[in-house]
């Protein structure tokens, strides 16, 4: 029996080199090699068969620029705009929250000042006296100073809060609603401003915030009486 011939394995890969048509696409996307598969035979014996197998190359430094994705000119500029209405938003909501916080916090501060003054009129029989601040013709609260500070030594016995008093307390405040640079030290509202006080002695004490307010606006005042 006659064996076939077979070709010479270095000229079967060259003969299937140059027969193998250019694919224009490879060299952007792909890398193309050839892998052997074996096969036996009873009579012919084993030899190789050569496979196309095409394995994907994601990162080639061919793939032109054109080809690569990129945002315009006017997607950039709707993003920004978008950002900007989004953050315009959250400052605003910040913003009323943190005012909304501060009235709330200011409330509960006239409530419990009001609630000092009548126990120190209970033990004395007279409210602190001082009539400095006429709400009705003083409504910047930089000139309150003075009153603040009659309010201050009189409902914690002591001229700082740093000093041990020498009558009793009846206000404890928080560190942040002292004004301490300065002897006296005065009571101050969440926006900075000292709390407004007014009262001869004998009548029920006036006492308000201004709620940031400089210019007159009473009607965002924070007061220990009712508002018409």
């Amino acid at each position: 029996m006659t064996t076939p011939t077979l070709t010479p394995f270095h000229q079967k890969i060259f003969t299937h080199a140059k027969s193998a048509k250019p694919n224009r696409f490879s060299a952007l996307s792909f890398l193309k090699f050839h892998i052997p598969r074996v096969s036996a035979s009873r009579n012919r014996g084993a030899h190789f068969e050569f496979t196309n197998q095409i394995t994907p190359f994601p990162l080639n430094p061919l793939t032109p620029l054109r080809t690569m994705a990129a945002f315009t000119l006017i997607e950039l500029l709707a993003v920004i705009t978008v950002i900007g209405i989004l953050a315009g938003l959250t400052l605003g909501a910040a913003g009323a929250v943190r005012r909304h916080g501060a009235s709330s916090t200011a409330k509960a501060e006239v409530a419990a000042l009001q609630a000092a003054c009548d126990r120190y009129f209970a033990d004395n029989n007279l409210y602190p006296a001082n009539t400095s601040v006429d709400p009705l013709t003083k409504t910047n609260p930089s000139t309150y100073t003075a009153a603040g500070q009659a309010l201050f030594t009189n409902l914690l016995g002591s001229v700082t809060l740093s000093v041990a008093p020498t009558t009793k307390r009846y206000f404890e405040p928080k560190p942040a609603m002292v004004y301490t640079n300065g002897s006296p030290n005065y009571l101050i509202d969440p926006w900075g401003y000292a709390y407004g006080y007014n009262s001869d002695g004998t009548n029920a004490p006036l006492i308000w915030s201004t709620a940031g307010t400089t210019k007159g606006e009473t009607n965002k005042w924070i007061t220990s009486w009712p508002k018409m």
